[in-house]
């Protein structure tokens, strides 16, 4: 038995479905009567045929709309073994066991952290990481112009497991996004997963492999590619000189510590016990030749010798 179309609910759909095509179908009548209906299996027969063609017609039309836009792209240059080079760049199965759990924790920080834009999200998925074990740091990258490159700073969190180091960002897409990007272009970036986590060598493929591909999106759209999207000014974010931090709280953002507190934290003793003195004040004459001493300081001396 033909299997049955699912989209409707039961046969009797099915009936009326079929028979309103086969009167359609017929010489113009549009009046329907015992003498003139259609045998119950030609109706299903006919119904069923035609539900198939039109499957089929659009398998057959998704399979030229995909093949279109692969003429498309072959036609723009894009270059697929570079799509593949740089899925291998992402998925990279060296130290996977790593990777993986990093990745997964990191997952669970950004739906407890806030926001990947919001202020101090860097910082805070560093102290998460760190909560759960992690030897996570904030490095904070900074260069001065050079070249045609401008000055600048970026931010990203690092991981050191075993004596590799691994560099974690959410939505690393989101650096190479250019204007008017091609359809190639765009292909690549879907390819990115929603987290990286990489060492330095394969994330420094990944951007000159990228930078490349901008070079080249950019110039099919008669655009010139900006400072910040160049390859020199891009492996400055995550090769050049940074300094890394373990703190939960910026520096500059702690207050300015008051004289009690400061006297606590600064000198590192442990509180001891302390006897009140009374307090008075010594003044000293203008006569220097009595044999009194100016300053007199029994108070001071007791407090040294505990005498009281």
């Amino acid at each position: 038995m033909a299997k049955l179309p699912v989209r409707f609910n039961s046969m009797r759909a099915v009936f009326n479905e079929a028979a309103q095509m086969r009167l359609c179908e017929s010489s113009g009548s549009e009046h329907y009567s015992p003498e003139t209906s259609p045998d119950l299996s030609d109706l299903v027969n006919s119904f069923i045929e035609r539900d198939y063609r039109i499957q089929g017609d659009y398998a057959n039309n998704h399979d030229l709309e995909s093949d279109s836009k692969l003429e498309l792209l072959e036609s723009c240059g894009f270059d697929y073994e570079n799509k593949n080079t740089l899925e291998n760049l992402l998925n990279n199965n060296d130290d996977e066991d790593a990777k993986r759990r990093i990745r997964s924790e990191t997952q669970l920080a950004c739906g407890t952290i806030g926001e990947r834009t919001s202020h101090g999200f860097k910082r805070r998925l560093m102290s998460r990481l760190r909560d759960q074990g992690f030897d996570a740091g904030l490095c904070k990258s900074r260069w001065e112009k050079f070249g045609t490159h401008p000055p600048g700073q970026y931010e990203y969190v690092d991981v050191n497991i075993d004596g590799n180091r691994f560099i974690v960002e959410v939505f690393l897409a989101g650096e190479f996004e250019i204007a008017r990007p091609t359809a190639g272009y765009a292909t690549l970036l879907d390819v990115f997963p929603q987290v990286f986590v990489g060492k330095p060598e394969e994330l420094k493929q990944v951007v000159r492999l990228m930078c490349s591909e901008i070079r080249r999106s950019m110039k099919e759209m008669d655009l010139h590619v900006p400072p910040w999207r160049r390859n020199g000014y891009m492996q400055a974010k995550w090769f050049g000189p940074y300094k890394r931090t373990i703190n939960e709280i910026p520096v500059s953002k702690i207050p300015e510590l008051n004289g009690s507190f400061a006297a606590k934290q600064s000198i590192g003793f442990e509180d001891l016990p302390v006897k009140a003195f009374p307090v008075k004040a010594y003044h000293c004459r203008d006569d220097f030749s009595s044999n009194k001493m100016c300053l007199k300081v029994g108070y001071l001396t007791a407090a040294f010798h505990g005498t009281g």
